[in-house]
């Protein structure tokens, strides 16, 4: 009898990593992971998600079409990663509108003035355009390093 064949990995979390690979996830290992969070702390993959806002979030002025600063993809990107201050369910809920209605940002126009435009986390119309990550023992810690959790399987959409 191959005692292989009966653990958890063999059975259920490699079977369903490959299945959500065929389906359109990248693979990224739980190094990769950790080298783009800015410790076990935090959860999102900063640099996937500050790539991913940059190349979703364009704001339009008269005729034409600019980028976002960079100082607001950063603001964007730390403001997204809230730290659990308030209770779970307050920062849920700003977390939750956050990625489903965006943010909105100040920008100065060409002609000097400033306006606030909304930049999204996740494009809801078309989800081609955002990227789909699955990684495999994602050690998170808690504050008080008593609550530590390790989920055997993880997605992430745009690093979030």
């Amino acid at each position: 009898m191959n005692k292989d064949a009966y653990l958890e990995d063999n059975i259920s979390k490699n079977p369903a990593i490959e299945l959500l690979q065929k389906m359109g996830y990248t693979y990224i290992s739980p190094e990769e992971c950790e080298a783009q969070r800015d410790g076990l702390y935090n959860v999102i993959l900063k640099d996937i998600l500050r790539s991913q806002l940059e190349r979703l979030n364009r704001y339009s002025f008269g005729e034409n079409e600019y980028k976002f600063s960079a100082e607001n993809i950063e603001r964007a990107v730390d403001e997204i990663d809230e730290p659990l201050a308030d209770n779970l369910v307050v920062s849920s809920e700003k977390i939750y509108n956050d990625i489903m209605l965006g943010r909105s940002y100040p920008e100065t126009l060409p002609d000097g003035r400033t306006m606030n435009f909304n930049m999204k986390y996740i494009e809801w119309g078309d989800i081609t355009q955002n990227v789909f990550h699955v990684t495999e023992e994602f050690k998170v810690h808690s504050a008080d390093r008593q609550h530590d959790t390790r989920p055997d399987i993880v997605l992430f959409v745009n690093g979030i």
